[in-house]
This record gives C-alpha cells, sequence and structure tokens, in this order.
C-alpha cells in the first residue's frame, strides 16, 4: 500500500450533538472510555499498512493535534511514514475556512504530490468501523475502476445519507446526497479510493464551482462517463451523528455488538489519562456489565455504563445506564441514570439526574462539561450546561 495516500476528513463540529462537540470536533470526542472517535480510522490506516495519511481540521484542532501528537501511536512515524494535520490555507487575499469536504482536499493538493501516489484514499475521521483498506484496493484493481466508495446497509432509511445504486457487477449506477426517498438501502462511508490523477483534475474542475463537496457535487458526475464501483461493507458501522445515536453505539460495546480486542484500536495512552499518573481501577462496590477505566473509583452501584479514566463514585451513589467522561465526581446517595456527563462535572450528594427526558433524545440527558449540579437537585434536560460562574473552568487545555 505504499503507492497510497489517505487523507482524512476530521474537520466539523456536529451541532446535533449538542455541547459534546462545543470545545471539540466530532473525530475527538470521547467514547468507549478511553478511545476517540478518530483511533478507529487511525487504527484502520495503520492495519491496512498505509505510510502517510493528511488530517484535514477545522473546528477546534487543539484537542485532535493534541491526541494525535507525531502519530507514533499508529505508528506513523518512521522512514517514509508520517501524518500531518492540515489546516485551512490562509493565502494573502482569503482566509477562509474549508468550504466543503472536496475543498478541503482541493486546498492540500501539494501534500498529495508530495508523495507521488497513484492512489488516494479519502475517508472521515467521524465514523466507527473496522476495515482493511487492502480488501476495498484490492477490488478497486480488480474491477478496473476509477473509483470505488464503500457502501453499508441503513438499518432505516433517513435523508441524511449519501444513498448509492449497485448493480449485480457492483457498478454504481445511481447515486443521490440526502435524497427524501432513497432508492436503496446502501449508503455511503465516506470512504473514496480514487486515481490520483482523476481526483486532482476533479478537484480543479470543482473549484471553480459553487459547491464543494464530494457526495453532492463530484461523485454524480462521474459516475456517467467514470468506471465507478461500489464496495459493499457488512459489518458493523456507526454513524454516531446525534445524542442517541451516539450514546447508542456506547451501548453496543456492553452488548458485545462490538469487540476492540478484535479490532484492536490503538489509541494515544498517555494522553487519555491526561497530565497524571493513574492508578489501577479501585472496585469497592458493585459493578454489573460496565467497563471501568483506569484511576477509577467505585464505591458505590454502576450498572450497563462505560466510565472514562478518574471518575470517583462515592458511597451510595448509583450509575445506571450512563457515559461518564472523565475525572467526574458523583457523591453520596445521588442517581445517575441514562445520562451523558462531560469531563470534570460534579454531581452533588443526593441528587437524581436523569431517568426520563427529552424524548428528541430519547430520554437521554446530557450534562456539558464543568457542570456542577448542587446537592439533593433533581434534573432532567436535553442539554445541561455549566453556569456562567463556572465557565472559568473551561478551556482547550482539558478537552
Amino acid at each position: 500500500m505504499d503507492n497510497v495516500v489517505a487523507m482524512v476528513l476530521a474537520g466539523g463540529r456536529v451541532d446535533e450533538l449538542l455541547s459534546l462537540t462545543e470545545k471539540r470536533p466530532k473525530s475527538a470526542l470521547p467514547i468507549f472510555g478511553i478511545y476517540r472517535i478518530i483511533d478507529f480510522a487511525l487504527s484502520n490506516l495503520m492495519h491496512s499498512g498505509i505510510p502517510n495519511a493528511g488530517v484535514l481540521s477545522q473546528y477546534r484542532p487543539y484537542a485532535l493535534v493534541r491526541h494525535i501528537g507525531t502519530g507514533e501511536h499508529w505508528d506513523f512515524i518512521g522512514r517514509k511514514r508520517g501524518i500531518r494535520i492540515l489546516s485551512p490555507y490562509r493565502g494573502a487575499k482569503a482566509s477562509d475556512w474549508y468550504k466543503g469536504t472536496a475543498d478541503a482536499v482541493y486546498q492540500n493538493i501539494s501534500y498529495i504530490e508530495e508523495f507521488n501516489p497513484e492512489y488516494v484514499l479519502v475517508i472521515s475521521a467521524d465514523h466507527i468501523y473496522h476495515m482493511n483498506y487492502r480488501q476495498v484496493f484490492q477490488f478497486h484493481v480488480e474491477k478496473k475502476a476509477d473509483v470505488t466508495i464503500c457502501f453499508t446497509q441503513a438499518k432505516k432509511k433517513t435523508s441524511r445519507f449519501g444513498y448509492g445504486v449497485i448493480d449485480k457487477n457492483d457498478r454504481l449506477v445511481a447515486y443521490q446526497e440526502k435524497p427524501e426517498v432513497p432508492q436503496s438501502n446502501w449508503i455511503s462511508m465516506t470512504v473514496y479510493l480514487f486515481k490520483t490523477a482523476l481526483l486532482i483534475d476533479c478537484l480543479n474542475t470543482n473549484a471553480r464551482e459553487k459547491s464543494h463537496e464530494f457526495g453532492r457535487d463530484i461523485i454524480p458526475r462521474l459516475i456517467q462517463d467514470k468506471r465507478i464501483f461500489g464496495y459493499r461493507f457488512n459489518d458493523y458501522w456507526a454513524y454516531a451523528r446525534t445524542i442517541a445515536s451516539y450514546y447508542e453505539t456506547n451501548m453496543d460495546l456492553l452488548k458485545r455488538k462490538i469487540n476492540l480486542d478484535m479490532w484492536q484500536v490503538r489509541t494515544n495512552l498517555s494522553e487519555r489519562c491526561g497530565d497524571r499518573d493513574r492508578l489501577p481501577a479501585y472496585i469497592g462496590g458493585h459493578v454489573s456489565n460496565a467497563i471501568i477505566s483506569e484511576g477509577c473509583s467505585i464505591r458505590g452501584s454502576v450498572q450497563n455504563s462505560i466510565l472514562s479514566p478518574g471518575v470517583f463514585v462515592a458511597p451510595g451513589a448509583e450509575v445506571i445506564g450512563s457515559i461518564i467522561f472523565h475525572d467526574t465526581k458523583i457523591e453520596p446517595r445521588a442517581i445517575v441514570t441514562k445520562v451523558i456527563c462531560d469531563k470534570d462535572c460534579h454531581i452533588g450528594e443526593g441528587s437524581v439526574i436523569g431517568g426520563y427526558g427529552d424524548s428528541e433524545n430519547s430520554g437521554i440527558t446530557l450534562l456539558g462539561k464543568n457542570t456542577i449540579i448542587p446537592p439533593k437537585t433533581v434534573r432532567n434536560a436535553k442539554n445541561v450546561t455549566p453556569s456562567s460562574e463556572n465557565r472559568h473552568r473551561q478551556g482547550e487545555e482539558q478537552l
């Protein structure tokens, strides 16, 4: 795979994730206790033997930059190997953000040309799945394809995705971006394998247009006169773009739908624990079907939940069906049910948080970073954020 360069789309905030992406891009969002979402894309690249990758980052990139570091945790270090964070180009006349997925790659054509690869793999950093891109490459070569796009089957039809119609010979015969009435069940995974010359030609042409998206602008046009094929992927894939789907994706780990050991997912082992050494988790209470990370102290009860490093659950406290980020403290006799709790929160003694809530988010209560819940508070809401007097605790240094 030395003749392939990867371009990783890791740019943005997702409004549907509310306060979870207020201070970080979705790709840097914690998941499964110790990981960040981008870990899955980077691990796939590592296991597929792709030596060089550019990460196209735009919105609040600090957390992502710190997490990726030199890339050594995914073996992107060494002779003829590397990873680079590629921020929007700021020229003499303008300082535009990336105007779309195609424009993000277009602004970094020079990075691609630096390696003179035969192929370019464009992928999203926002999805959770395990794939060996070697199989996609082999498929691409066997089909003599100009472009190969990976598709997975939608659990239910919505207008949120790009949909492809694939014939019996795997040829992509139609593609619609976010249609009101989809023509098939096959949705794009935002995994594109291009011949480099064709990609650069498409990007140069698209740069003169008003819209700059692969799915909306480039792919439909290529279907007319190029060999575009659809690679069908039938294993686990999660989008996690809403509060409800992010919650369900985490719960899938507890339901054994995801095998992280088999996937061999890598992460930044030092960054995940912060700027301190973590002790092994202490379990002095009751734990049932839960992920308990290092540095946690469990003196109460934790059921069907995922706890990131450094979480404290006091005696008599209960955590049920919840996702608790780093260094949150849950005081005695507090009850936390179906809550997504961002980092460094404090839930006061005797408080009852969650358990029922906003129907839009499937009854999930969201606590923003640094939220302080006073003792004996009863609260359920879709998005609880810190009060103004606590905002001085917020900042990107601990994202």
